[in-house]
């Protein structure tokens, strides 16, 4: 079960680090959000990659939750509880926002783009969409702050100690600049019409 979650993560993280630059991109601005999302289509939305990339989440959250148990029924460590706590986090972000991302797509017809995101933060929702995203991406950086520390604990426990600190740094500040980009507080941002009645999770 481990095992699988590991290999199933590999092709996870590759996706994340394609999805996450198009996060950091539109911080330069949505036209160039806009661009490099159109670009990245050409990868992750051809029919084998986004099957691939939906079963290797798919593959996580089934494997995951077991992991997630295990540590509880067994009470271990402290790390350990707080890389299970992270990743039922993201279980329950990643369910939430692929059945979101699925809707605007397949039953609204409208373009997943920086636009949706942050049509997300629009009032009445805005605080519930702070805390929902910022609780998904922070929860991502936990765990693999957790994971990292998990790798070299047995070699050089101050080294994992390093990494755990400065992962879960990191992300605080990403999950902060990209809660602020997406709200409208770098730069202006106007909602369509058309965005305006879906309110995403």
């Amino acid at each position: 079960m481990e095992r699988l979650h590991k290999v199933s993560a590999g092709f996870v993280f590759a996706f994340l680090c394609l999805h996450f630059a198009n996060h950091f991109v539109g911080l330069l601005g949505i036209d160039a959000h806009q661009q490099f999302i159109e670009a990245a289509r050409l990868v992750y939305r051809h029919p084998v990659v986004e099957m691939a990339v939906l079963l290797a989440f798919f593959v996580q959250i089934l494997t995951g939750i077991p992991l997630i148990i295990e540590i509880w029924t067994k009470k271990k460590d402290f790390i350990h509880q707080l890389q299970a706590a992270s990743g039922l986090i993201m279980v329950v972000f990643l369910l939430g926002h692929v059945g979101w991302i699925a809707a605007a797509r397949l039953i609204f017809n409208l373009d997943t783009n920086f636009i949706l995101a942050a049509a997300g933060f629009s009032p009445p929702y805005t605080y519930a969409a702070y805390g929902f995203y910022g609780a998904g991406v922070f929860s991502l950086f936990v765990h693999m702050g957790c994971i990292l520390y998990d790798i070299f604990k047995k070699t050089n426990k101050p080294i994992g100690w390093a990494f755990l600190i400065v992962t879960v740094g990191i992300g605080g500040y990403v999950t902060y600049l990209l809660l602020m980009m997406y709200s409208g507080h770098l730069y202006p941002v106007v909602i369509p019409e058309d965005y305006q009645h879906l309110r995403p999770l």
